[in-house]
Order: structure tokens, then sequence, then C-alpha cells
């Protein structure tokens, strides 16, 4: 055996749960197809949430804290928003995956970037064989897919794929000279700007990421002349736009299988992302960290599979994304009701920024509406519900 946990995928999933493992006691190989530092299709936003869930700070890899929203809806009246905290963190996926690697190989998880796997075998005697492109391979008696929604081990090992999924397109605008005032502790988020989905301005330290994105059944095909509809829309040059990437944000049917036997999947190959907001950083750390008691258990001999880590998620994580999913189908119903609310009352406001920093969960928000509002939204809930439920069962006929 060549070691003990292999966990494909060095993302914030990966590389939580090898450095989890390993402070554990396990021998853990972290591997991952791309050379480090690299960069990944994504916002960057680290909800104060996810810095707590880690035991070290992020501040060498921030780049911006965020207490100030500038919200629109369509292209409507902004409205500029305030907290007294910060609501979340600005980093750049190529400096925090690089920084979260360096801390899992502080704790003895051995790093090999560059690795493309190309086949994950079960053995009959429950052990994995991790076969790469170049011919070598490693054994080992516990292996966890970290490598998104569409990776090798959810494959090769029969998880479950994603019944649905978000689709976004993104970019950069660089400022040498610094970035526009209003965006140094802001963000700008125009709801609904395109069908069941938002674009967004991010401030980073000498560019800001722009992009739009939302559910792949409303939003169609045509997400490049969207962008550029929103930069114009912001005063940004379209021609200014770097680095432009596109990517899918995987969901999950609800109860969906993560863990069997010796294996499991976390982060984006499990589909934990947050159906409300698209933001998928914090399942990843989450489900990072809620593996490992599972993996030292099986280890030990003391249980004969992870299936630990799959009750664990089903309790702790799992109701809140179904929450998330809820309210996000009843916002996209109707929009404009909330982005008032969001935009002229405390009551609501200050609410929502407890959810983005995770001091309120979403099953809970709800419960902040009051009475009246509860009873203006429950026709929208019911056909929001009924929406639900044809997605879910056109989902489940598809397997």
């Amino acid at each position: 055996m060549d070691t003990d946990v292999i966990v494909v995928g060095a993302g914030p999933a990966g590389s939580t749960a090898a450095r989890e493992i390993a402070s554990r006691g396990a021998d853990v190989l972290l591997l991952d197809r791309a050379k480090f530092p690299r960069d990944k299709p994504c916002g960057g936003g680290v909800t104060i949430r996810t810095a707590g869930l880690l035991p070290f700070s992020l501040d060498p890899v921030i780049e911006a804290t965020v207490d100030t929203a500038h919200l629109r809806l369509r292209d409507g009246k902004e409205v500029t928003r305030h907290h007294t905290r910060p609501m979340t963190y600005m980093t750049q996926r190529s400096r925090l995956d690089h920084f979260l690697v360096e801390r899992a190989e502080e704790a003895g998880v051995e790093f090999r970037d560059g690795q493309a796997v190309k086949q994950v075998l079960r053995h009959p005697d429950g052990t994995f064989e991790v076969r790469h492109r170049d011919g070598s391979a490693h054994r080992a008696r516990v292996v966890i897919g970290a490598d998104g929604a569409n990776g090798v081990v959810r494959l090769n090992l029969g998880y479950e794929s994603p019944v649905e999924s978000a689709v976004a397109l993104e970019g950069n605008i660089s400022f040498p000279d610094g970035i526009p005032e209003r965006y140094r502790s802001g963000i700008a988020l125009n709801l609904s700007f395109v069908p069941g989905g938002y674009g967004w301005v991010f401030p980073k330290g000498d560019h800001v990421n722009v992009g739009v994105g939302g559910w792949k059944e409303q939003v169609g095909s045509n997400l490049r002349r969207d962008l550029d509809r929103f930069c114009e829309l912001y005063g940004f040059d379209t021609a200014s736009v770097t680095q432009l990437r596109g990517h899918h944000l995987p969901l999950a049917r609800p109860g969906a299988l993560v863990a069997a036997g010796g294996s499991a999947v976390i982060g984006d190959a499990a589909s934990f992302v947050d159906p409300l907001s698209g933001e998928g950083i914090h399942g990843a750390v989450a489900s990072g960290i809620a593996v490992a008691p599972a993996v030292e258990d099986y280890l030990a001999g003391r249980v004969n599979s992870l299936s630990g880590y799959h009750h664990l998620i089903t309790r702790e994580l799992t109701p809140n994304i179904e929450a998330s999913r809820a309210l996000m189908e009843v916002f996209h119903a109707a929009p404009a009701p909330f982005v008032w609310l969001l935009q002229h009352s405390n009551r609501f406001w200050d609410p929502a920024g407890e959810l983005v920093r995770g001091e309120l969960e979403y099953s809970a928000i709800v419960n902040r509406f009051g009475p009246l509002v509860a009873a203006s939204l429950r026709p929208v809930a019911k056909l929001a519900q009924w929406r639900t439920g044809r997605r879910q069962f056109a989902g489940s006929m598809s397997h």
C-alpha cells in the first residue's frame, strides 16, 4: 500500500480534507492535475463563516474586506447599503488555493501537482488504485474525490450526477493605479440581471472581478452578450475584460449518497453549492472538515465505511442547502419585493448581513419576515415548490 489516503483535487475542499486527515495521524497524498499556483473560475468571495472554520488566519491572501453592497434590480435604481461589521472577504483562487495547500503540507500531507488522474479503481479487498495519465499508479485504503462535479472519482466510483446546475461567465478588469473608490470595500450586485441569476462586481487588490450567472435552464446561451451589457451598465470598457472564463455550479439531488465503503466525495464533487448565492467555498471547506473524523474511524477499524460522513452531511449541511434552494425559488419567482426590502428595510437587510456572515441559517431567516410577509409570499412559495418538484422529478427520470 502506497499511502493511507489519496485526495484527488487540491481546491479548498481537497486541501482542507487532506490537512484535517493528516493532522489525525494518517499518511495522505494530495493530487492535482494543474501546476500550482493556478487560477480557477470563481468570484473569490470567502464568507466570515467559512474563514472561521479554519484553524489559521486567511489574512495573507485577503485582498479586500467587504462591508458595503451596491444593490440594483435589473437596470433600475441603485441603493447603497452598509454594515457595521465585515460581510465577506475577497481573495483570488490562485492565492487562496496555494495557501491552503501549503497549510496541508505543514500538517504532513504529500502534495503532487501536475498529476492528472485517468482512472480510479476499487479492488475486491476494498482498497483503491489511482492511475495517472503518465502510466504510474498509487494504492490507498481511502480515496476522497475533490475534483469537481465532472471529476474522475465521482464518475469512476458511481456517485450521482448533479440534477441541475448554474452557469456563470466572469473575467477581470485591471486597475494598476487602484480600483475605483466605491469598490474598495464594496461589491455591486444586480439582482435578476439575467433570468434566475445576477451580475456582480467584486473588488480585488489591483482589479475587479465582473460576472453574470444564473440557473442554466433560465439563463440561456448568451452569457457573453449579457456580460458585455453588464459592463456597459456599470461603466466598464468591455474590451478591458481579461481572463474570461465560464463554469458550471452543480446542485445534487437531496439525499444523494456522498460516501460508500472507503470512498467519499466532497465540495463541488458532491455538489455542495449554495443555490441562492452560487457560493461553493463554504461547502468545500465544511465538507473537507466533516469527512476527516469518518476517515480516522475507518482507518482505525472502528467502522467499515465512511457512512458517518454521509450522515453528518445529511444532518448538518444538507438542510441549509435545501432551505437556500427554497428561498432561491421564491426569490427568482418574484425578485422585486425582495430587492426593495434589501434596499430600504433594516429589518430585512440586517438579517441578510447575518446570513452572509454565517451568524444566521437560511432556515431561520424566514422567521424574520413576520406573519404578514409570510402570508404575502405563500402563493409564490407554492409555485416555487411546484417548480422544484418538477425539476426533481425530471432529475430522477434521468437516472
